[in-house]
């Protein structure tokens, strides 16, 4: 999906899902805290703020966030790989 067509309110429930305040988020994406608000509440055109849209949404994709855009727009949280459970290993895999 394009940063482009991420909404303000995908941001914000992207950063509720994983936890973080406007604070850490923007903290991580090297913006300020009110600049997360004025994007998660879409006070700007979506163009006027593209490179700063697009910064949050690597940042909340790093986090393990993907956004939607199917039949309905939403974000969704990527289960970390936590590779194999220790029962599941064997001479062959037990590198």
């Amino acid at each position: 999906m394009s940063h482009s067509a991420v909404t303000g309110r995908q941001i914000k429930a992207a950063r509720v899902l994983l936890g973080w305040t406007r604070a850490d988020l923007a903290d991580r994406a090297g913006v300020t805290a009110e600049t997360v608000k004025v994007v998660e509440k879409d006070e700007v055109t979506l163009e006027a703020l593209a490179s700063t849209r697009s910064r949050l949404c690597r940042t909340l994709e790093a986090g393990g966030v993907t956004f939607l855009n199917g039949g309905s727009t939403g974000v969704q949280v990527q289960p970390k790989d936590e590779g194999l459970r220790p029962e599941d290993l064997n001479a062959s895999n037990d590198g």
